[in-house]
């Protein structure tokens, strides 16, 4: 309970321990990854199965993506490999977990009927519910956050560590766009957070 006190909010902890405890599986607080938020493993050659979760995510965030995980620890429980990693067990499974946790009233008023919305039609994760993505990211961050599909066309963005682009045309999900310092081409995700450029340095 300790360890999940500093994550996420804490009225939620006492049942977020309990699917800890009846699961038995091994919580890692990982780094922040840009390829996912958290990942399930099912227990292998003796180890038990294991759950992490980026450290780096806002209360209500880390909430979320630790229930999806459990989700898919207790469906492989039950299904082992007959379940679809993000199957109709998953998804009820997932919904019945929120629903404990919509009735405990752990989440802030200004996110909760979005969550209800998520719980009724979950997604794949947070990244892929768009609205909800950014609204938990609004949140925990403040309103000056600023995502890749606000800006214009043409418009200048950094991401990451002194990289630099121009926006370009969507395509599909993301967004065709240059790096000004070595002139090539990256697809960016609408809803990645960036910092707008008013006159980037090339």
């Amino acid at each position: 309970m300790k360890v999940l006190e500093d994550y996420m909010p804490f009225d939620a902890v006492p049942l977020a321990s309990k699917w800890w405890k009846d699961l038995e599986f091994q919580l890692r607080i990982s780094k922040g990854r840009k390829t996912k938020l958290g990942d399930f493993r099912p227990a292998h050659k003796g180890k038990a199965s294991r759950i992490s979760v980026n450290g780096d995510l806002g209360p209500n965030h880390f909430l979320l993506t630790y229930t999806h995980e459990v989700a898919h620890a207790m469906v492989w429980k039950e299904y082992g490999r007959k379940a679809a990693p993000h199957g109709k067990e998953w998804r009820t499974t997932y919904s019945k977990l929120l629903e404990e946790l919509i009735e405990l009233d752990v989440f802030p008023e200004e996110i909760k009927e979005e969550i209800i919305r998520h719980a009724r039609s979950p997604k794949a994760s947070s990244c892929s519910d768009p609205e909800l993505y950014k609204l938990l990211h609004r949140f925990e961050k403040g309103d000056d956050v600023i995502f890749l599909e606000e800006l214009e066309e043409g418009s200048a963005f950094s991401i990451g560590k002194n990289k630099v682009f121009i926006k370009g045309k969507k395509r599909r999900t993301r967004y065709e766009c240059k790096n000004i310092q070595n002139n090539r081409t990256y697809y960016v995700s609408a809803h990645a957070e960036v910092k707008a450029i008013a006159e980037p340095e090339i």
